[in-house]
């Protein structure tokens, strides 16, 4: 979900207040979408405002269930300062891909496990999950303990073990400098199992042509060093149970400029071009992709992934707020491309509709589309030579997807407001692609996602 703002006599303050403080999103698109808090409620001066929302996202087939809850604070002084702290948590927990191809044969997999070493060094403990389980073992003539699960004939391989947590902190602060030029400065840090990021950002908008006009600037640092408990793979070689390399570290380097522009008194538009770049690894270490057989399409053995370890994004953003009747009709579209070689384009409409004073109904969708990543392979063929960066991570490669919302709001007087919004997400993408090997060609080779989002929050002043 995203934040949005809502209303007739507010709409300019709103998108100029969006624009200043924008927080820079160079990626293609996220594996799950981010809790939003409500945010269609004025605050008013001189008062402290909290925030809060939960929300659930749950992929089918028994994927990656995602329960988040975020809570903010935030005081708008008299003179339109304002200084917030958000706080986030995560529990991930379900079946993600693991990058192998489906095949009409059991399909057994191992890696390392955080289990300690059992007294006479063959016992096996079954742990469960939530589409299956797997079975800590010793690897013989080792004396490794290892993890092995079994993907069973035409599904996808999907390790059961996934499961994460996650904090993270937003630290922000807006400073109003004179009656035109806004500035604003925010600290976020997050902590998964496995992760560790901080970022820092600002922003400054200035206003023009009696306020109707307002441009803005921002830019983001982000530093992220990832750890697996098994430690880093090295790419391309193939999937074991051994304890890997060192940790690693990625950088991400953002700027948005943006421009604002009341068009009359029930239209206000806008546009943004971002620019980022990304370097450092940015394989992703649970990730394999199968070497098939060229005659059956047989998995032959599963390497380590490996991508580049520089990405540069750009992406153009143009937004209209129209107030038409009681109502406000919101549409958006985006393009973006980097040199990964993955472009796409994103188009969304919601119209918020007044039931009654106090109660209003918004429905939202959105349509997003993009190209393959020219290292995505859906698998590699045994005997051909190994490309320098593979990927069969869906999220790379060329899919459509559709979001189809519905968000019910109920204000509670003048001191804030209660929603509850319901999604659905659903990607599409080439089942059956052509040249497939052997079995493959009778095989889903699209590992993409169906999820469902549901989430409640509120508002209230003080």
């Amino acid at each position: 979900m995203q934040l949005r703002r809502r209303g007739l006599g507010r709409i300019s303050r709103a998108l100029g207040a969006l624009t200043a403080n924008l927080f820079i999103a160079t990626g293609a698109m996220a594996a799950a979408p981010d809790a939003g808090l409500n945010d269609d409620t004025e605050s008013p001066l001189g008062k402290f405002r909290l925030d809060t929302a939960v929300l659930v996202y749950q992929e089918a087939a028994s994927r990656v269930r995602a329960v988040e809850r975020v809570a903010s604070l935030s005081y708008t002084s008299t003179n339109g300062d304002v200084l917030s702290l958000k706080a986030t948590t995560d529990i991930l927990t379900g079946a993600t891909p693991n990058g192998a191809v489906p095949s009409t044969l059991n399909q057994p997999f191992v890696t390392p496990t955080r289990a300690t070493a059992t007294d006479n060094g063959d016992r096996t403990v079954t742990v469960t999950g939530a589409s299956g389980g797997s079975t800590i073992v010793t690897i013989p003539g080792t004396g490794v303990i290892a993890r092995q699960y079994t993907a069973k004939p035409d599904t996808l391989p999907v390790d059961p073990g996934f499961a994460d947590k996650r904090l993270a902190l937003d630290l922000a602060f807006a400073k109003q400098l004179g009656s035109k030029t806004r500035v604003s400065l925010g600290l976020s840090g997050s902590k998964e199992l496995d992760f560790r990021s901080v970022s820092a950002n600002a922003g400054i908008a200035r206003d023009f042509n009696d306020k109707n006009t307002t441009v803005s600037l921002a830019i983001n640092y982000e530093r992220d060093l990832s750890r697996p408990f098994f430690g880093t793979p090295t790419p391309l070689t193939e999937m074991n149970p051994f304890l890997k390399g060192p940790d690693t570290h990625k950088s991400v380097a953002s700027v948005v400029v943006g421009v604002t522009q009341v068009i009359n008194r029930y239209w206000l538009a806008q546009a943004n071009y971002s620019l980022g770049s990304t370097r450092g690894d940015q394989t992703d270490p649970y990730r394999i992709i199968t070497v098939v057989d060229p005659d059956m399409g047989q998995p032959l053995q599963y390497l380590y992934e490996n991508r580049p370890r520089a990405r540069l994004r750009q992406s153009l953003y143009a937004g209209s707020k129209v107030a038409v009747g009681r109502t406000v009709l919101d549409l958006s579209a985006r393009a973006y491309h980097d040199d990964w070689g993955l472009s796409s384009i994103t188009a969304e409409v919601s119209d918020r509709l007044p039931l009654t004073r106090w109660l209003y109904v918004q429905p939202q969708v959105r349509y997003y589309r993009q190209t393959a990543a020219h290292f995505f392979h859906n698998y590699l063929v045994g005997g051909e030579p190994i490309p320098d960066f593979a990927s069969s991570d869906y999220r790379l490669g060329a899919f459509s997807a559709t979001t189809l919302g519905l968000k019910l709001g109920l204000k509670l007087g003048h001191y804030g407001e209660v929603f509850i919004l319901a999604e659905n997400y659903r990607q599409w993408g080439d089942k059956h692609p052509r040249g497939a090997y052997g079995d493959l060609a009778k095989l889903d080779l699209f590992t993409g996602v169906h999820a469902t989002n549901l989430a409640v929050g509120f508002s209230v002043f003080y």
